[in-house]
């Protein structure tokens, strides 16, 4: 009788163990997220995209979709806490403005310019020929500064507009600025041959890339740390990724984790290599990307007060920082 109580008993404590470890992650979004990756992407999650995944339970996640679909919510500290969003204006330091792409954008018919020479780092754009084992070259700045916020779910971000109205009505004590700098680049013309678009969740920056590379399944691609940052290397050896297309996608912010996603035509991959110079100690692998045909850029883009020249006249490479993420076809071949 003892021994068939202790059975007993030993049976539903595993249970109940087995139930409080295994109900909260079955019933997070971030399992869905996670599985969609896996169906979709060949490769492993790169940790700056595994630490944004949702925390909001697949319940929460269509209770605040219905919501939000009334068109009079108002994203208050509950939601932004459980949603890890970033909702109000003391967040710190914001790093607005991504130097892989500066220029001057048109934006609710007034012009803006991005950014200006001084603010930026000179190593930060350079010419292909520097990419060859034994260069030693300076590494421009990898690190960037973005308070955390993680991905909604599609269901969520499908209510969202893109527009200064559509993110003030649900977030309404948000950093107008900072927003206001991601909302011209999202809602900017594209440049001749760019396919771009901000997508508001994992999901559509994934099907984006799909459909931009025409791929069934993806590669991703990120600089391994920011190891080097602003140091002089070694390049150990180079790498390059056998593909016609590439999607380059650089976090911008708003309340929610988003990206700016782009293809340009002509663009390359590789990945680099570095080690120290004297000891030749390994310190970190950074991708890098070369867009061969500047000829359709804006004439004031900064990549061209960097390297001394106009559109069109040469070629222009620029590293993955520690939060950009780039996408190619699994196995290099476009269908």
């Amino acid at each position: 009788m003892l021994h068939h109580f202790t059975i007993t008993f030993l049976l539903y404590l595993s249970f109940l163990i087995s139930s409080s470890f295994s109900n909260p992650i079955s019933s997070s979004y971030s399992s869905f997220q996670t599985k969609f990756w896996s169906q979709n992407v060949q490769n492993k999650m790169p940790l700056s995209i595994s630490t944004k995944l949702s925390p909001l339970t697949k319940h929460d996640s269509d209770f605040y979709a219905k919501t939000i679909s009334g068109n009079n919510f108002k994203a208050d500290a509950k939601f932004c806490a459980i949603a890890s969003l970033a909702c109000t204006s003391d967040i710190g330091q914001i790093n607005t403005v991504k130097e892989a792409y500066a220029t001057t954008r048109t934006y609710n018919n007034k012009k803006q310019s991005i950014n200006t020479l001084q603010n930026m780092d000179p190593f930060s754009f350079f010419r292909i020929s520097i990419l060859k084992g034994g260069n030693t070259i300076h590494l421009s700045n990898l690190k960037e500064h973005l308070p955390y916020r993680a991905f909604i779910p599609p269901q969520i971000a499908s209510k969202i507009s893109l527009t200064t109205k559509g993110i003030a009505q649900i977030f309404p004590e948000s950093a107008k600025d900072a927003i206001d700098t991601t909302l011209s680049y999202c809602n900017a013309e594209s440049i001749k041959g760019e396919l771009k678009t901000c997508p508001k969740s994992l999901e559509e920056m994934i099907s984006f890339s799909k459909t931009a590379l025409r791929t069934k399944k993806l590669l991703s691609l990120s600089s391994e740390s920011t190891k080097g940052s602003g140091q002089v290397l070694t390049i150990e050896k180079v790498t390059k990724f056998d593909v016609e297309k590439t999607v380059a996608c650089h976090e911008m912010f708003l309340p929610f984790a988003t990206y700016f996603c782009h293809s340009l035509p002509s663009s390359r991959i590789y990945s680099v290599e570095f080690v120290e110079p004297k000891t030749k100690a390994p310190v970190n692998t950074v991708v890098a990307m070369c867009h061969m045909d500047t000829s359709p850029w804006p004439a004031n883009h900064v990549a061209f007060q960097i390297l001394k020249f106009g559109p069109g006249e040469g070629e222009a490479c620029h590293w993955l920082n520690e939060i950009d993420l780039a996408w190619i076809a699994a196995g290099g071949k476009n269908i």
